[in-house]
């Protein structure tokens, strides 16, 4: 990474940048120096982007054209120049409404509504990750009987997250047990962690009670297969919004370049792990063309946030489009968003 720049290279550049943002066309001097109040003349102006081109900050697409900025340089204007800018308060507004009118007790549809609305309002393609499965908190289970040895195990979370299950259970063939069964797993286990809900059943399960107690002892059997198919399901998913916004962009009108993002688009688990990956640190994180680990999505930036209630993590959201996008405005909506979903889901 370069040395942080002198005042005067730090203004040139974010003037590029802010003006290659606002038109997608590469920029001259006597353009800059007419558009923005820089106090020097257009030839000074020529030999600071000359030396930001050799420093990689800037390129020059043809001789006699201007120059754009590089992912070296869009770094550099995340990291030193762009500042923090807050969200408006009518896109305050219009977010709130949008997730107040989505149903949380249905939380598919909650994810969806916001992933749907933070691709409207950052014009980009939204992305959310649902709350991983080991996340949420236990609320409650329950067991019914769809055939003898055939249980179909229905586990709720603090969220409202539902989730179906059917399971082997060639011990049980009585609707009447099964209800026993999740009474005193509920009992047990509310309140507590998924992640945590199968290490209190194993050792319930190695505890004199469960041993005195047949019935007790076939409810923690149950409900740790219940858990560990839960589990291998892999119940996280991720929406994506609609891909229409990079179609208006003049970097994805080469056919070749639209296809190979729109199939990254299809494959959820790799948009999962782009999104774990980018969030292993907190706050708002943006992964800028070439440090994007997807070929396909090297042209594009990430911008991306973890969402939850409290200090617990849930999930992740954020937005992908070009690299000549608005970054402040989009980081400041990402993490109104992804504070806003924190505070709508609350606990679990």
């Amino acid at each position: 990474m370069i040395a942080e720049l002198s005042e005067r290279d730090n203004q040139i550049l974010q003037a590029v940048i802010e003006e290659f943002i606002a038109t997608a066309e590469p920029v001259g001097s006597r353009n800059l120096t007419k558009k923005y109040a820089l106090g020097v003349s257009p030839a000074t102006v020529r030999n600071v982007m000359a030396d930001l081109e050799e420093l990689g900050l800037l390129t020059q697409p043809h001789t006699s054209a201007g120059r754009q900025p590089t992912d070296l340089a869009y770094r550099y204007y995340v990291d030193h120049l762009m500042g923090s800018r807050g969200v408006r308060p009518d896109e305050r507004r219009r977010l709130r409404r949008h997730l107040a009118g989505a149903s949380r007790d249905d939380v598919e549809e909650l994810l969806d509504t916001t992933c749907r609305a933070l691709s409207s309002m950052a014009h980009l393609v939204g992305l959310v990750a649902a709350p991983r499965f080991e996340a949420r908190v236990f609320r409650h289970i329950d067991f019914v009987l769809l055939r003898p040895g055939r249980v179909l195990v229905v586990l709720v979370s603090e969220s409202g997250a539902v989730y179906h299950r059917p399971v082997d259970a060639p011990e049980v063939d009585d609707q009447a047990r099964l209800d026993r069964m999740g009474e005193y797993l509920n009992h047990l286990l509310e309140g507590l962690p998924l992640s945590a809900v199968r290490d209190r059943i194993l050792a319930e399960m190695e505890s004199e009670r469960a041993a005195v107690d047949a019935l007790f002892h076939r409810a923690l059997t149950l409900g740790d297969r219940a858990l560990r198919s839960a589990d291998r399901s892999g119940d996280s998913g991720v929406f994506v919004g609609d891909p229409g916004p990079l179609l208006e962009q003049p970097e994805f009108h080469s056919p070749d370049r639209l296809k190979g993002i729109l199939e990254t688009f299809e494959k959820k688990g790799l948009l999962i792990k782009l999104l774990d990956r980018a969030c292993a640190e907190p706050g708002v994180q943006v992964v800028i063309g070439r440090e994007n680990p997807s070929e396909d999505l090297q042209g594009c930036s990430v911008v991306v946030s973890n969402y939850g209630s409290g200090d617990r993590v849930l999930g992740s959201l954020g937005v992908i489009g070009p690299t000549r996008m608005p970054y402040p405005r989009v980081v400041a909506l990402v993490d109104y968003t992804a504070r806003l979903l924190g505070e709508t889901l609350g606990p679990g």
